[in-house]
This record gives C-alpha cells, sequence and structure tokens, in this order.
C-alpha cells in the first residue's frame, strides 16, 4: 500500500486490542503512521492511540470515528474487530445470533459508512478481515459463517460502488489464526460432539 507524499497516514483499526487487530496495528505503527485502535478494551499495543468504541452501538462508532478524523483525514480504514460462535444450529439462541452478526457484520458497516467522506477525500482504502468459514461451508459455525458471508459480499459490493472514487475496497479471509478468539472455540464444543470431529477440528494448525 503506497503511503501518501504528505506525510505519515492515518489508520484506523478496530479489534486492536487482541488478535489480528493487535499484530496490524503494530505494523502500521512500525511504519511510522498514525495510529487509532479503536476496541472495548484499552490493551492496544503502545504508540498506538486508544478509542474506545463498540462497533455494535452506531453513537459509539459515530464518536469514535470523529476522534480519529479530527484533522480531517482518515487514510485507511482497518476491520478486525470479531467474535465467534460455535455450536450446534439448533442450540443458537436469538440473542446469540444477534450477537454475532452485530459485531462481525453490523460493526463493518458502521465504521465504513462513518469513515466514508473521510476515506473518499483521501482516496483511501478499507480492509476488512472476512473469514474464510464466509467462503467455504464450515459445521457448527452457521451464525458466524453468515455474518463473514455477509461481509465478503459486503465488500466486494461496495468496491464497485467505491471505484470511481478511486476508494480501494477489500477484504482477506484468513483460516484458523491463533488469536485468543481461537483458543476459546474448544469451550464451545457440544458435550455431545463426535469425538472424531472434535480431534479433526483440534488438529488444525493455526496461522500465527
Amino acid at each position: 500500500m503506497p503511503k501518501p507524499t504528505d506525510g505519515p497516514r492515518v489508520v484506523v483499526i478496530t479489534g486492536a486490542a487482541s488478535g489480528i487487530g493487535h499484530a496490524t496495528a503494530e505494523l502500521f505503527r512500525d511504519a511510522g503512521d498514525v495510529v487509532y485502535g479503536l476496541d472495548i478494551s484499552a490493551t492496544v499495543p503502545d504508540g498506538v492511540e486508544y478509542v474506545e468504541c463498540n462497533v455494535a452501538d452506531k453513537g459509539s462508532v459515530d464518536a469514535a470515528i470523529a476522534t480519529c478524523g479530527r484533522d480531517d483525514r482518515i487514510d485507511v480504514l482497518a476491520n478486525v474487530a470479531g467474535i465467534v460462535q460455535f455450536g450446534r444450529f439448533g442450540d443458537i439462541t436469538e440473542a446469540e445470533w444477534d450477537r454475532v452478526h452485530a459485531v462481525d457484520l453490523k460493526g463493518p458497516f458502521l465504521t465504513m459508512q462513518a469513515a466514508l467522506p473521510y476515506l473518499r477525500a483521501s482516496r483511501g482504502n478499507i480492509v476488512n478481515v472476512s473469514s474464510v468459514a464466509g467462503n467455504k461451508p464450515q459445521g457448527y459455525t452457521t451464525a458466524y459463517s453468515a455474518a463473514k458471508g455477509g461481509l465478503t459480499m459486503l465488500t466486494r459490493s461496495l468496491a464497485l460502488e467505491l471505484a470511481p472514487d478511486r476508494v480501494r475496497v477489500n477484504a482477506i479471509c484468513p483460516g484458523t489464526v491463533d488469536t485468543p478468539i481461537v483458543s476459546q472455540v474448544a469451550e464451545m464444543f457440544p458435550d455431545d460432539l463426535d469425538p472424531r470431529v472434535a480431534d479433526r477440528l483440534m488438529m488444525m494448525v493455526p496461522g500465527r
């Protein structure tokens, strides 16, 4: 991603307190950019400005993006915040379904919409962290897969819409990565899950 000639980029990263978001914030910081880390937890990397934000809440998102754009500039928006759901479809509650979609799909919608005026002005970049689970069917992840599949299509649709404005919109779809949310998956296994299925899932070597 080329850097502008008039100084460091202004980069906004959701989910910057842990996992992929934390590592992404470190990379941009080390490149000399001005980095804002949005999260409900303040454990963002040193040198990254923490902005408290619940990505599922429009008021919280609008306030956070206004803080990040206080100098009338945002060059990069990286939507990394996410949660995972694992379990039998028949056991998913409406509240669980809504929570996964609120963070994994509604969250990027809200942040992209709020940041759009800045990104149009800078001809900036949006990167959404989706998942291979949104492209390839996986059992026991229906809410998560549906949300990530929606995010992938949201990204593709918006990329076409914003192309005339020279705003790039892309999604990356990682597989299993060694992050705090992935470490919680084993705890979500149904008690009666076929041991062969559980063993196969746990044998997957996560990315690092």
